[in-house]
C-alpha cells in the first residue's frame, strides 16, 4: 500500500517506509511472558518490532553520535499470531523536523494485519542520554 502526502509546494510525494520481520518463537508468546494465558504472539513483542522498524527508518536522518528514543506509542493488537508464523512491521514516516519523527506502523502476518500504531520518536545525543540514564541508577 503506497501512502502519499501533499508536499508544501503542492506535489504529491511517496512517503518512506521500512519493514522488519521476525518469526514467532516460544519466548514471544503471551503465556511464556506471563502477560496472558494464550499461546499467541504478545502485544509487547509486536510493539517492540514496530519500534525497530521506526528506529531503523529514522536513523538515516541522524548524524553520528545521535539516536532516537520512543516517547509515544498508541497501538492496537487486532488479530492473533501463532508460534512459527512470520510477523512483519512496516513503519511509514509521516512527518519529521526539529528532531521529531512521527510514524504510522502496520504489523502483519501471512493472514493480514495483526496490529496498527502511531509512534513518536525524538532524536537525542547518545552520550548525553546515557549519562542522564546513569544518574537515574542506584545510589551507592
Amino acid at each position: 500500500m503506497a501512502f502519499e502526502q501533499e508536499a508544501a509546494y503542492g506535489a504529491a510525494q511517496e512517503l518512506e517506509s521500512c519493514t522488519v520481520s521476525c518469526v514467532v518463537t516460544e519466548d514471544m508468546l503471551e503465556k511464556k511472558l506471563g502477560c496472558g494465558d494464550t499461546d499467541t504472539y504478545a502485544i509487547g513483542m509486536m510493539v517492540s518490532l514496530m519500534e525497530q522498524a521506526a528506529k531503523q527508518l529514522a536513523e538515516k536522518y541522524l548524524p553520528a553520535g545521535m539516536t532516537t528514543i520512543g516517547v509515544m506509542m498508541n497501538a492496537t493488537h487486532v488479530a492473533p499470531t501463532v508460534l512459527g508464523n512470520e510477523v512483519r512491521a512496516t513503519a511509514t514516516l509521516l512527518e519529521r523536523g526539529d528532531g521529531q519523527f512521527y510514524f504510522e506502523i502496520i504489523a502483519s502476518d501471512n493472514m493480514g494485519t495483526i496490529g496498527e500504531a502511531t509512534h513518536h520518536r525524538v532524536a537525542v545525543s547518545l552520550d548525553q542520554f546515557n549519562e542522564k540514564a546513569k544518574k537515574r541508577g542506584r545510589l551507592s
